[in-house]
């Protein structure tokens, strides 16, 4: 029987190990190994016999016995960076390398990146740092007389950092003075913030969910959960959904805040949720991973051994599953179309934006 042809396509990043010895200085920087670039982590063949096939592969200058911590999907730029603090940021579209970096010092607190007008921001220590999209070069650097937490918020006028006060911390972007406070004023430390123009939402590990105005603390809506709001809350533009450590996972409008529905699941959730145009996967330790209906929150399937999405094209999902699988799923007919084995596979990304696959390995070696 021919087996059905899926059109995602596939981006390996291949990670690589090599010693040298400083990261400061331009020419003690890790440099990747053209010799390696072309190793790859899953045989070209065995991708095609699915329906998939390699955009390209890129092997990231960490050092020996360093690791990959995150990757991040931003705008049209995928960055990996290493436990030890360092960036390597690639062009999504024209499949190349942009730059390298060592964005903070190896033992520093460094909380990811968030994406504003072409600038990237994020917490390096106890500094909101700023950050050129282009180059990676700081273009801001402000202590902020307090703890803070992960991550900040951005809109045209203001950032919004969380602290350990249990705190919104609001400053004006032009000259990073310190306009005002807020807090959900219910004894739990925020675990999210985000912002537009017209709000600023944040949540707590005591289960609320709040939105302000952008420019004052004044509240707008407040919603309630029984428990824990995990990090981040997802924002499609009419709803936010987000999982809870009391099992749930909700859909509340970002209008009024009211509950559009809930979904009780059989586990403690410490996993956020993804949204698509039609669906929210949420990984539910013991279950695996489940895909409910947007639009009410039905439940269209559960895969048990799922972990987590890697990209939809159109109705065709790539899961991560146990065992080192990667299924290709159809979302209509509920069933695996493919499957194949990925045994060298330690690092994914969820890709929610397009058919692109995000792969990588702790060691570089393929």
């Amino acid at each position: 029987m021919k087996k059905t042809v899926c059109s995602l396509l596939i981006l390996t990043v291949a990670l690589f190990t090599i010693f040298l010895t400083g990261c400061k200085e331009e020419a003690s920087k890790p440099q990747p190994n053209p010799a390696l670039a072309d190793q790859l982590l899953i045989p070209p063949q065995a991708l095609r016999d699915v329906g998939l096939e390699y955009v390209f592969s890129y092997v990231v200058p960490i050092r020996p016995g360093e690791k990959i911590k995150n990757f991040e999907i931003i705008g049209d730029r995928f960055y990996v960076i290493s436990g030890r603090n360092y960036l390597t940021s690639l062009d999504r579209h024209a499949l190349n390398p942009v730059y390298n970096w060592q964005i903070a010092p190896p033992e520093t607190i460094f909380c990811g990146l968030r994406e504003f007008d072409n600038q990237l921001y994020s917490i390096v220590g106890a500094d909101l740092v700023a950050f050129d999209q282009a180059e990676g070069k700081v273009l801001m650097k402000n202590s902020l007389g307090f703890s803070p937490l992960c991550s900040p918020a951005r809109n045209n006028n203001f950032y919004y950092v969380p602290g350990t006060d249990d705190r919104v911390h609001a400053f004006r972007a032009a000259d990073m003075v310190r306009l005002f406070d807020v807090s959900a004023n219910d004894g739990g430390l925020i675990t999210t913030v985000q912002a537009t123009n017209d709000f600023v939402v944040f949540a707590t590990t005591a289960g609320t969910i709040a939105a302000i105005q952008p420019d004052s603390p004044t509240q707008i809506w407040r919603f309630e959960a029984a428990d824990a709001v995990n990090a981040p809350v997802a924002y499609d533009g009419k709803r936010f959904v987000f999982s809870s450590k009391d099992a749930c996972i909700y859909s509340i409008s970002a209008a009024t805040g009211k509950l559009q529905w809930k979904y009780l699941t059989s586990a403690i959730l410490t996993n956020a949720p993804q949204i698509t145009d039609s669906f929210v996967y949420q990984f539910v330790d013991g279950r695996g991973l489940l895909a409910l209906k947007k639009v009410n929150g039905e439940l269209a399937w559960q895969m048990p051994d799922g972990l987590a999405l890697l990209a939809e094209d159109g109705r065709r999902v790539c899961i991560m599953a146990k065992n080192k699988k990667l299924l290709v799923y159809d979302n209509v007919d509920n069933k695996i179309i493919n499957e194949i084995d990925v045994p060298g596979i330690t690092r994914w990304a969820t890709n929610t934006r397009d058919n692109l696959i995000y792969l990588g390995d702790d060691a570089g070696r393929i």
